[in-house]
């Protein structure tokens, strides 16, 4: 088993999932990627920003490719099996930002949010994963004060963002997006509060892999 450890985190939006992620990666002195592995495929892929911004966690063309389910045929590694004869430009990016993500378990210790990264790396025994969860309410009133709108306008945006991450992650998963079989923990943020989850992670990272 590799010297390093992962800990991927899903999450619900306005869970605190990628708040939760920056706080324990930096407790753990360790990088945490999310955005960061977009602007990496454009800066390393040479992938168009637009094309990125356009497709970012969202699925390719489900009438294309009906599939979705996973194969091993590329490189030795777990992608999508429409990944080995093109696909939309969406199908593309994913199998891009899919082998940065194998690319950055390979060489460090680090935190990755959302991009199907607990799928991608399931076979690997040094990684945790962990999805993030609170009621909506709580998650309403984040979204609501963080972006100064409406409760009305940010209970709308929480579903459809939701929505658009769990049809993301089943197309390209054969998983249930937050389902708890291939999760190590599932984590309520309300019950213990921001801080609260980062510590009980990083206890949980402590005792597993150092």
């Amino acid at each position: 088993m590799s010297n390093n450890y992962i800990i991927t985190i899903g999450r619900e939006y306005g869970s605190g999932g990628h708040e939760i992620g920056e706080k324990l990666a930096e407790q753990l002195g360790i990088k945490c990627y999310d955005k960061e592995i977009i602007d990496m495929a454009i800066k390393e892929k040479g992938i168009d920003p637009e094309e990125i911004e356009k497709a970012d966690e969202r699925k390719g063309n489900s009438i294309l490719h009906p599939g979705g389910h996973f194969m091993n045929g590329w490189n030795g590694k777990d992608i999508p099996a429409f990944g080995n004869f093109g696909g939309s430009k969406n199908d593309k990016i994913f199998r891009v930002e899919s082998e940065i993500i194998h690319e950055l378990a390979e060489k460090e210790s680090c935190v990755i949010v959302g991009r199907c990264a607990d799928s991608l790396l399931r076979d690997q025994e040094n990684v945790m994963r962990v999805f993030v969860q609170a009621p909506k309410d709580v998650r309403t009133e984040r979204i609501a004060k963080k972006y100064d709108i409406t409760e009305e306008r940010a209970k709308k945006e929480i579903d459809r963002v939701d929505k658009m991450r769990d049809a993301y992650y089943q197309y390209y998963t054969d998983d249930k997006w937050g389902g708890r079989n291939s999760k190590d923990f599932v984590i309520n943020s309300a019950f213990l509060g921001i801080d609260g989850s980062v510590d009980f992670l990083k206890s949980a990272v402590e005792q597993r892999f150092r």
